[in-house]
């Protein structure tokens, strides 16, 4: 039963794993796009990285905001 369930959380753990690679990939493709946008490192809060737009610095999840 352990093992069974070991497996199960593996697996949904790898699907999770290459579902964020995907979305980190998509990311970049999209801020290479717009050349004006960046992305730093994350948040304070811990649930999103910050964007760099026009010499402002912000999380789109917290709504902190700093100029640079």
């Amino acid at each position: 039963m352990h093992s069974r369930r070991l497996r199960d959380l593996e697996a949904r753990l790898d699907d999770t794993e290459r579902k964020v690679d995907q979305l980190e990939n998509t990311l970049c493709g999209v801020v290479r796009e717009l050349n004006e946008v960046s992305i730093a490192g994350p948040c304070k809060c811990g649930k999103a990285l910050l964007i760099v737009h026009q010499q402002t610095v912000y999380c789109p999840q917290c709504q902190y905001r700093r100029t640079i």
